[in-house]
């Protein structure tokens, strides 16, 4: 049964212009180019991730002198967790942020 499937595809494929056969293998390999030259396959932290990584930085407590750094802080712990960090944006940061400390899992001093 499964033979005469492969001889199926190979009946239809006879019929396809080998330009066309050309065409697409090439197309193929720009992509598997452009996606290896793209960079890694780590993957991008979820709120839940980033929210993760905010309490174990600041331990529940954001001071003066950590709401400086903890942006840098949490991206870089982020970053040894395995995330990619490219679009972690400051304004998604802090709205996460603002939205612990109201919640009252963080407490700001």
């Amino acid at each position: 049964m499964e033979s005469r499937g492969i001889e199926r595809l190979d009946e239809l494929l006879s019929k396809v212009p080998d330009e066309i056969i050309r065409e697409i293998e090439e197309y193929e390999r720009e992509e598997r180019a452009r996606h290896r030259a793209s960079g890694s396959k780590r993957p991008f932290p979820s709120n839940e991730d980033v929210v993760d990584a905010i309490k174990e930085v600041c331990g529940g407590v954001i001071t003066r002198d950590t709401a400086e750094h903890l942006f840098e802080a949490v991206k870089k712990h982020l970053e040894e967790k395995g995330f990619d960090t490219r679009f972690l944006t400051e304004g998604r940061f802090w709205r996460l942020v603002t939205n612990l400390v109201r919640k009252g899992i963080l407490k700001v001093r």
